[in-house]
């Protein structure tokens, strides 16, 4: 168990620095644009709306290359360990696909509250 929380560290320590980097640069881009940082309710509607369909679209070919690649694993187990392995990422897979689902109505209802008159 040890172990695997090592390489989960290791691996968070290799891809957390250029996500948050690219997470900066979109940020100052955002708000240095001029009328990005101030805009009205429809604006923030038509961003919601564009960020739903970003987060979807990738999302969801995250989720199909981890059913991909969870389920090459499991045809490809040789022993119990590769399977559960396999098990769990096939698992993690659909747990991704469920808060894709999720995301969907969660920002309508955002948009629902941001445009209540």
């Amino acid at each position: 168990m040890g172990t695997a929380h090592r390489t989960i560290r290791v691996r968070l320590a290799r891809w957390l620095p250029p996500i948050t980097a690219v997470g900066a640069v979109a940020a100052v881009l955002v708000l240095t644009t001029p009328g990005m940082a101030m805009a009205d309710t429809d604006d923030i509607i038509v961003v919601l709306d564009n960020l739903r369909l970003v987060i979807v679209v990738l999302a969801g070919a995250a989720v199909a290359v981890m059913l991909t690649l969870g389920g090459l694993r499991y045809l490809l187990a040789s022993d119990p360990g590769e399977t559960e392995k396999a098990k769990s990422a096939l698992r993690a897979a659909a747990i991704g696909f469920g808060i894709i689902l999720l995301a969907i109505p969660f920002v309508e209802i955002l948009q629902g509250i941001l445009t209540y008159e």
